[in-house]
């Protein structure tokens, strides 16, 4: 749940961010500016929460060794939300490890990041017990039936998913079955059809609202956006998605995501547009969560967050990684 403090987190996710910024450097900007707003409920100050995140960033590259997933700038967002969770690396990566092992036993593909962010998911929503075979039968299950809906587009950057809706109390088949009605409504609503609407549907499937209605909420909220001049790309969905959470009306929603990305830009060095948006999006929803008394995800919310932070960080390092080999050839 969001602590009372957190009022305005604009300035807060500014102070994190600059204090990871001087130590780290240009190399691992992406992953910095996520990690700051997966910080921002951690609490301290600024500096002495960046300073806890450098050290357990340290701690987790030292132990992972040359070729284990966190070994990237990702480290940082992980660190944030072990910090947040009151964890221990050594605690985090060995049940890991010991749930790495289980996935192989319940003969689920290889998820690389997905599934250490799966992992990590369940074991927030556990409160760091150990995470039972039972709950990954269960998350299978869940995984199984949204195969079954679109097994060309299911796979293992719909771990983190499966993980958040591990916890649900309806069975996998009702899950899956409304979360494909969101789908089928986005879809009749003009929305490009894939992976990022199906990440769409699966996200706004814990409003636990019909699924035309919810589909109409977030296809208001993209209106708005378009109205204001914003274009509407893909890899906003998930963005929309989060966003159709609050219960503000979509213009009071897109005026304060424009206001706070205009703040954003003047971050040094300045993001891409794809990156402010996403920013801007966390930053909104954060501030607009505490106006909504009756939400009972925010805590499953937050992981998600947390979640898209890392993907949306992976993404900006592949991009970035590209351009240069563009740019030497």
């Amino acid at each position: 749940m969001m602590p009372n403090y957190l009022l305005d987190p604009l300035p807060r996710f500014r102070a994190i961010y600059e204090a990871l910024y001087n130590e780290k450097g240009w190399s691992e900007t992406a992953s910095l500016r996520f990690a700051a707003v997966s910080a921002l409920a951690c609490p301290g100050e600024p500096s002495e929460v960046a300073h806890k995140i450098r050290n357990v960033a340290d701690e987790i590259k030292t132990k992972v060794g040359w070729f284990g997933d966190l070994r990237t700038s990702l480290r940082f967002i992980v660190s944030a939300m072990l910090i947040m969770n009151d964890d221990n690396v050594l605690d985090f990566l060995e049940e890991t490890k010991r749930v790495h092992a289980m996935f192989r036993t319940a003969k689920l593909r290889n998820g690389g990041i997905y599934e250490t962010m799966a992992i990590l998911i369940m074991r927030m929503s556990y409160f760091k017990a150990p995470i039972q075979m039972q709950t990954l039968e269960r998350f299978k299950a869940i995984y199984q039936v949204m195969k079954k809906y679109h097994w060309w587009l299911t796979g293992p950057d719909d771990f983190p998913a499966c993980a958040v809706l591990v916890t649900q109390k309806e069975s996998p088949e009702e899950i899956g079955l409304v979360i494909e009605k969101i789908y089928q409504e986005l879809k009749l609503r003009g929305f490009t059809t894939g992976d990022y609407l199906q990440t769409a549907a699966n996200i706004l499937y814990l409003t636990h609202t019909e699924p035309v209605e919810i589909a109409e909420r977030y296809s208001n909220l993209a209106t708005a956006f378009r109205r204001a001049g914003v274009r509407m790309w893909q890899s906003d969905y998930d963005e929309l998605a989060i966003l159709s959470f609050l219960e503000s009306t979509p213009d009071f929603i897109v005026e304060k995501l424009l206001a706070y990305r205009e703040e954003i830009k003047t971050l040094q060095p300045k993001p891409d547009s794809t990156i402010t948006f996403n920013l801007a999006a966390s930053i909104t929803f954060l501030e607009l969560i505490r106006l909504n008394k009756k939400l009972k995800t925010v805590a499953d919310l937050k992981a998600l967050l947390d979640v898209q932070a890392i993907i949306n960080a992976a993404a900006a390092a592949s991009a970035a990684a590209a351009a240069g080999a563009s740019g030497a050839s």
